[in-house]
């Protein structure tokens, strides 16, 4: 009896059987590249104190310089008793960089004319300059401390005090009111410590405290917003 048939029928059978999973694999969808994929995952959310960067604030000052009645602001030999300066008018510059909100660097300069307080009242100038630190809360009414050093000294005749220029720590505080994003009005107070007039008579080192009180107006670059953090 012939075979051929058979074969025939067998093939039949097992040629579909074995081309099923060639067909489930050509059916699959192509997977994605790496890259796609990683594309598709959502990026992660960025800090809101990370939105606002790098600001500026440039203004100025003026107020009122309260001299230390015992200064050691002598170019000639100390006086016996001292001659304090007279409250003075104060003016002044000042340039900020903040890094983020609440945080930053600034420098001051400022000018006092006066005058020595004596029975004459001659004129004098006392003048700063200095950088500190500021701390602030990243709100539109905003307190900050600040703290740092730098230089403080008075100018009169030689009769009087004379020229000197001493090196000055201070440390302060205030509060600025952010208007707009594009200004700020500011309060601010200073304890300015320079020797004492002990130190300038040849004792030992103590340190005299000048008060400083001023008001002024500063414009701001790179701040979004008033608010606590930027929208979005």
């Amino acid at each position: 009896m012939p075979r051929t048939p058979t074969l025939v029928a067998l093939a039949s059978v097992l040629v579909p059987v074995l081309a099923l999973p060639s067909l489930a694999r050509a059916q699959e969808p192509a997977e994605e590249p790496a890259a796609e994929a990683a594309a598709a995952k959502p990026e992660k959310p960025v800090p809101p104190w990370r939105k606002e960067m790098h600001m500026i604030e440039v203004g100025w000052l003026m107020g009122a310089l309260f001299g230390a009645k015992d200064h050691g602001l002598y170019g000639v030999d100390p006086p016996n008793p001292p001659r304090p300066f007279k409250t003075g008018f104060d003016i002044g510059l000042r340039f900020a960089y903040l890094p983020v909100r609440f945080v930053g660097v600034e420098i001051e300069g400022n000018v006092s004319p006066t005058k020595v307080n004596v029975e004459d009242g001659k004129r004098a100038v006392l003048f700063g300059l200095r950088g500190h630190v500021i701390l602030q809360l990243p709100t539109r009414i905003t307190p900050f401390i600040v703290a740092g050093g730098g230089m403080f000294g008075g100018s009169s005749k030689d009769e009087l005090v004379g020229k000197k220029v001493d090196g000055a720590l201070h440390v302060g505080g205030g509060v600025k009111i952010y208007v707009s994003k594009w200004v700020a009005i500011r309060i601010d107070g200073r304890d300015i410590m320079t020797p004492s007039y002990a130190k300038a008579a040849g004792g030992e080192l103590s340190y005299a405290h000048h008060g400083e009180f001023t008001f002024g107006v500063s414009f701001v670059w790179g701040r979004k917003g008033t608010k606590m953090w930027p929208r979005g």
